[in-house]
């Protein structure tokens, strides 16, 4: 039986869903709220190409990902480079790509350079135990490290990608992304060679290959049920029936949309708030340094890391300058957040000067971004209360970050929890029209 499926969100999450949905033979309908497709992985023109409002970087070991772009043609385009990690502590720049940079760094003691160490290869051995999952990420390292290095090292990293819900982070979020960025070798992490816009643009001609009818700027008010079809309520009053609805949206959304249902409370009433981010890009004549990755720490900056997105995406994409992205995780409600355009770019301009002395003279463009909803603020014994996939069978679907723990948020992750939902929702159709 062809079933009329409703994907509400043309993030990763949505694409892939309509395309995994539109593969068993049914008939999709992609609502997206903005103009645009991709979510946090969009673009902005630059010149006569265009570039990533938010970085992105691919890992060999995102299988899922991976996989997805081999299905649309793009593996030819994948390049893989090996990158290089800094660390700016109080205004000096510390390497931190193998076990000699981390007896050299300065900011620790002998000791506890040995035990950061040590903290590193117990994450390999045992980074997703689930009894993990019960202590904080805070309490875990101190008792790896000490108070000390905690202070000096981890609590601004913590703080800079969580804000104050930090102290409530289950350790096993922290080892599990760590296990996922570390290897036993050196770093290497890919792109796409015209980018992430050619991701989108390929699923988005895959899915109308396929008969999906895909519609911008359609926002939907409220998923309801009336008998065997589910009503999408629209912000204009409008509405529309559908067999069977899938919603990538970020929970706290989900929840929104789908009050009138009464849904198990483990869903409806679940807890879980969000970090957002503020991005300024900078499009600089020279590189500031050989690094991709540097988190900012206790030197006199507003801005809490700097990505040089140009140590690894080809200069090609950019004619030749240096893409620099310049952030901030800090929550919607905050004062961050709540700056306009113009003080959040003279902020991170007045950073970079500061710890890059004369960069600024060699600008040649600047943009800032925002995303309210990003990263899930994990709290203890959360793997207990995941949501599931499947939220009504044969009817509603669920397909968003919420599901990704204990693992990084990252469009990797997301294919994950979507393939594991496609399979449970191919079972329930299935089981409909089996004969008795």
């Amino acid at each position: 039986m062809q079933a009329q499926v409703a994907v509400i969100g043309g993030g990763i999450s949505g694409l892939a869903s309509a395309l995994r949905v539109s593969g068993l033979g049914h008939r999709v309908t992609l609502l997206e709220s903005e103009s645009f497709l991709g979510g946090l992985g969009t673009t902005f023109p630059w010149r006569n190409g265009h570039l990533e409002k938010f970085y992105h970087c691919i890992l060999p070991g995102d299988r899922h990902l991976l996989a997805l772009i081999g299905e649309l043609g793009l593996g030819d385009e994948l390049l893989w480079k090996r990158s290089r990690m800094g660390f700016m502590y109080q205004g000096r720049i510390w390497p931190m790509n193998g076990p000699l940079d981390l007896l050299r760094f300065g900011p620790l003691s002998p000791l506890e350079r040995v035990r950061l160490g040590l903290m590193g290869l117990a994450i390999r051995q045992h980074g997703l135990d689930l009894k993990l999952d019960r202590v904080t990420a805070s309490d875990w390292i101190r008792g790896r490290i000490g108070e000390r290095a905690f202070q000096i090292l981890w609590r601004p990293l913590l703080e800079a990608k969580i804000g104050d819900g930090y102290q409530g982070l289950p350790a096993l979020w922290l080892t599990s992304r760590m296990s996922r960025e570390k290897t036993s070798g050196p770093e290497v992490k890919g792109c796409l060679a015209r980018g992430y816009r050619s991701l989108i643009d390929a699923a988005e001609r895959g899915l109308r290959e396929r008969g999906t009818t895909i519609r911008l700027g359609v926002s939907v008010r409220a998923i309801e049920r009336d008998g065997a079809a589910m009503v999408l309520r629209y912000e204009d009053g409008s509405s529309e029936r559908f067999d069977l609805v899938v919603a990538t949206s970020p929970l706290p959304r989900f929840q929104a949309l789908t009050r009138s249902l009464g849904l198990d409370p483990g869903i409806a009433n679940l807890d879980l708030d969000y970090q957002g981010v503020v991005s300024s890009v900078f499009l600089l004549e020279r590189p500031l340094t050989a690094n991709y990755w540097m988190p900012i720490v206790d030197s006199g900056a507003t801005c809490q890391g700097v990505i040089e997105m140009s140590n690894l995406v080809p200069l090609e994409r950019s004619q030749g300058l240096y893409v620099t992205y310049v952030v901030n995780y800090t929550h919607r409600n905050g004062p961050l957040f709540a700056r306009g355009e113009d003080e959040v770019l003279a902020t991170h301009r007045a950073d970079l000067e500061r710890l890059f002395p004369g960069s600024t003279r060699n600008l040649a463009g600047e943009f800032r971004f925002r995303a309210p909803l990003v990263e899930p603020i994990w709290h203890l014994g959360y793997s207990r209360h995941v949501p599931p996939t499947t939220v009504i069978p044969g009817r509603l679907y669920l397909a968003c970050t919420a599901q990704v723990y204990p693992r990084v948020n990252s469009w990797n992750s997301c294919c994950e929890v979507v393939e594991r939902m496609v399979a449970g929702l191919a079972t329930d159709l299935a089981a409909s029209v089996r004969p008795a």
